[in-house]
């Protein structure tokens, strides 16, 4: 399981930051980390002490300054879009790729029963989660987990497979962090595929690295000590965009830019710049 998606669920047992995290959130992450082998056994045991945070602190400073942070950052903008989107563009259906172990899907089955929500992660971490939901009692009839490996199999046939899923649903379709370990390649073939499958409104919340002046996708404060831990644990970016190109890589992906989140707005700064996030609106298709 991704090492990236242990690290946000320790960012959401952090003691300070607690209080500033969902009740569920904070219970989901640590059941996770509980059931997930010596790599959650050591992140819970650096972070019951405070000589264990500080040296957790110091390790993910030196590497990538306010990541933490910036996860934070990042989800507060995604929940915004969603409570927005939910009610502007009558969504019926949610669909989360690479959904890892973030509560909303739970969260939003909880509060819509009509919605449909369809979660799509590798299935070493579907079941970890849907263990922890089971624990937590928060395993709806309208949320399905559905384990994967979208590099082995059509997400167009995956669905199509689904009993829970329906293409005549006006569909979100949130990618968190999931496009910037794709080659450009493979984004448009998934977006393609998502455009197929779903004969109805479809809107994408989406994050992808920027482009640094030298074409290399990452985080602005990024250096070789997090080059070398994405490298090590398999998760290197391949792939990004300049923000001035966004809203063109975009249409040519068959999408409409409709807003972007700013890193530097003066009230909420990205504590760690250099991942765009954004929500698109499929172009209409014509037959």
């Amino acid at each position: 399981m991704s090492n990236t998606s242990l690290l946000i669920c320790a960012s959401q047992c952090w003691p300070k930051r607690v209080k500033a995290v969902e009740g569920f959130s904070h219970q989901l992450a640590q059941q996770v980390l509980q059931r997930s082998g010596w790599r959650g056994w050591l992140l819970l045991a650096l972070l019951r002490w405070p000589s264990g945070r500080t040296l957790l602190r110091c390790l993910l400073h030196a590497s990538l300054p306010g990541i933490m942070a910036h996860y934070h950052w990042r989800k507060q903008h995604i929940a915004a879009w969603l409570r927005q989107l939910f009610t502007q563009n009558g969504i019926q259906q949610l669909v989360i790729i690479g959904a890892g172990f973030d509560g909303l899907g739970a969260q939003h089955s909880a509060a819509h029963p009509q919605l449909q929500v369809i979660e799509i992660d590798r299935p070493t971490t579907i079941k970890t989660k849907q263990a922890a939901l089971r624990q937590l009692n928060a395993l709806q009839p309208n949320l399905c987990l559905q384990g994967a490996d979208l590099a082995c199999c059509s997400l167009a046939d995956l669905l199509t497979e689904m009993a829970a899923f329906s293409a005549g649903r006006p569909t979100l379709i949130l990618a968190e962090g999931v496009l910037m370990y794709l080659p450009d390649t493979a984004i448009k073939a998934l977006l393609l595929q998502l455009q197929q499958s779903v004969q109805a409104p479809l809107t994408l919340v989406a994050s992808h690295m920027q482009l640094s002046p030298q074409g290399k996708p990452g985080f602005v404060k990024q250096g070789w000590l997090a080059d070398a831990a994405l490298a090590l644990s398999g998760e290197r970016f391949v792939s990004g965009v300049s923000l001035q190109v966004l809203p063109d890589w975009l249409m040519n992906m068959g999408f409409n830019l409709q807003q972007m989140a700013a890193a530097g707005q003066l009230d909420n700064p990205d504590p760690c710049p250099g991942e765009l996030l954004f929500y698109a609106t499929a172009k209409p298709t014509h037959s």
